[in-house]
């Protein structure tokens, strides 16, 4: 796709104004878009950056912030120049550096109250299908929470050390990997648990470098997020009649206090109630 060049290093001016990518690429956006959310959200963010660009001459990285604090950070703005972003570094107009730069700065407001959004399977299903049509290592980051339940950071820090001489196979069917070393304090997890061919494809796209931020894009569809899919996951685990000490334990959520002859037993349990609920969870993506 041929059109203006993208940013320069963050220390500079920039190359071309954000304000030109988006006169440039307006459309194309628009259409990308199309699919992905509701009608009536895709016209909504449309119309909050037409706003925003018509106001704000976008040259440096400061002028972004202080267009965005300006602009108080709204909700349909902040989230529509972050797939503006996203639309960006997919079609290779930026590099990921330069996009990982922007989306620092583009930062969605902390919510002060508690969301309880849920996903229904249908929802889920529909959000994998389009990953379905992105590259295998955002194809495999989804999987990943889908079938693990684990926390966004511990997926992407899975992926970006991953170490097949750590790997556990359980059976034919089922491995888990080790997340003491890669998660810490209060959110610190035990172990990933996956079918083995999920484990297969990580092993065959290797070690990634995978920002936090660019994660949490590549796996947001609508209500589905890296957070739903977690919710999601853990429901669906008490369903189909996990013990809910074993799902907490398999999604991490275990007390650390927890001693060695029961965390033993525990592990013990989640080999066998993950190796009796991976096929339902497989039926779930199949459809």
């Amino acid at each position: 796709m041929v059109g203006p060049r993208g940013f320069e290093p963050r220390t500079s001016t920039l190359s071309e104004k954000l304000n030109d990518l988006w006169s440039f690429y307006k459309i194309q956006f628009s259409e990308w878009l199309s699919g992905q959310i509701t009608e009536v959200v895709r016209k909504d963010y449309i119309k909050a950056l037409d706003k925003f660009f018509d106001r704000h001459e976008i040259v440096t990285y400061q002028d972004l912030e202080r267009a965005l604090k300006f602009e108080n950070y709204t909700d349909r703005l902040v989230k529509g120049l972050r797939k503006f972003v996203t639309f960006l570094e997919e079609e290779h107009i930026l590099d990921f550096r330069r996009a990982d730069d922007l989306r620092r700065i583009i930062k969605l407001r902390r919510e002060t109250r508690i969301r309880d959004v849920f996903i229904s399977d249908e929802e889920l299903r529909i959000a994998y299908e389009k990953v379905k049509q992105k590259e295998l290592v955002k194809v495999v980051l989804f999987e990943l929470l889908v079938f693990s339940g684990i926390r966004l950071s511990h997926a992407v820090q899975l992926l970006n050390s991953f170490d097949e001489s750590k790997l556990f196979r359980i059976n034919d069917k089922i491995a888990r990997y080790p997340l003491f070393a890669i998660s810490r304090g209060k959110k610190r997890g035990f172990w990933a648990y996956a079918p083995v061919e999920l484990f297969e494809k990580i092993m065959s796209i290797g070690r990634q470098n995978i920002n936090y931020k660019t994660a949490q894009d590549w796996v947001t569809y609508g209500k589905v997020s890296a957070n739903t899919i977690r919710k999601w996951h853990y429901t669906f685990m008490i369903r189909q009649g996990v013990p809910a000490e074993i799902a907490d334990f398999i999604q991490g959520r275990a007390s650390r206090t927890v001693g060695p002859t029961h965390y033993l037993n525990k592990t013990i349990l989640a080999d066998e109630w993950y190796s009796v609920i991976v096929d339902e969870l497989k039926k779930v993506l199949e459809g």
